[in-house]
């Protein structure tokens, strides 16, 4: 049994025994795992909160690690709800393909999508949008807290998807600058050759950023020009999202100034 299904196995056993627990002993047993391997595996789920070995039984029971990844599911399925009517206006406004992009961990991942209008550009629902080449990766990272960010550039890997992929740190640090002046990330081909994207930054509560709307298109069509064209209903978007999420955005981008 390969690694990943040994610890989905230990775990959903723990889910059906959650208020009973088991012992290293049992779960090698009911999984015919070796008590050596189970121990290691349980180790290695105690050290990082996925498991927890009660007192004074030392019985196994699941730990919180995944109330936080509950947590987060459910926050951007909430934060996406709030972001469909929006998307559908810009949609309608654009005739391109929107999408709202949730921050998790070190990429941003796509919860909700509108329109179609290429295969080429299609976005579907779980998506990566890496944090550096893509323009709801930039939005987000722009407005993360200054040490938050910082510490994510030093070991953010800046992977080279096309030829205009940035993958000097120093410019992404300038091109993160210039998306907190103007509230607007723009992707142009970073991220798939012929394919551009802008994105504006979405906050919740406490004023932090949590993801980004976006609009992507065929290059030919979604140029630069037209993307600041529309940054500005992207921005007025961005903000009223944010307002109703109980956030808001950075008080020089609530009118829309570029």
């Amino acid at each position: 049994m390969p690694s990943v299904e040994k610890v989905h196995s230990i775990l959903e056993l723990l889910r059906q025994n959650f208020r009973s627990g088991l012992t290293n002993k049992e779960i090698s047993e009911r999984l015919k795992i070796p008590p050596s391997t189970c121990y290691r595996i349980l180790a290695s789920l105690r050290k990082y909160d996925y498991v927890y070995q009660r007192r004074p039984d030392m019985r196994y029971v699941l730990g919180f690690a995944h109330l936080r990844f509950a947590e987060s599911v459910l926050e951007g399925i909430d934060v996406a709800a709030v972001c469909l009517p929006f998307l559908e206006d810009l949609h309608r406004e654009t005739d391109e393909t929107t999408f709202f992009a949730l921050l998790n961990g070190r990429n941003c991942v796509t919860m909700e999508t509108c329109g179609h209008i290429n295969i080429r550009v299609a976005v579907g629902r779980g998506e990566v949008m890496p944090l550096h080449a893509s323009a709801a990766g930039k939005a987000v990272l722009a407005f993360l807290p200054a040490k938050e960010r910082t510490g994510i550039l030093e070991t953010l890997e800046l992977t080279p998807y096309t030829p205009a992929t940035i993958t000097s740190r120093r410019e992404l640090e300038k091109n993160l600058e210039i998306i907190r002046s103007s509230g607007v990330a723009y992707n142009v081909q970073e991220f798939h050759v012929g394919i551009n994207a802008l994105a504006a930054p979405i906050f919740g509560r406490q004023n932090r950023v949590v993801g980004a709307i976006a609009a992507v298109g065929i290059s030919l069509d979604l140029d630069r020009e037209q993307m600041e064209e529309y940054a500005e209903l992207f921005l007025e978007a961005g903000a009223d999202i944010s307002y109703k999420l109980g956030g808001e955005p950075p008080r020089e981008k609530r009118g829309g100034t570029r």
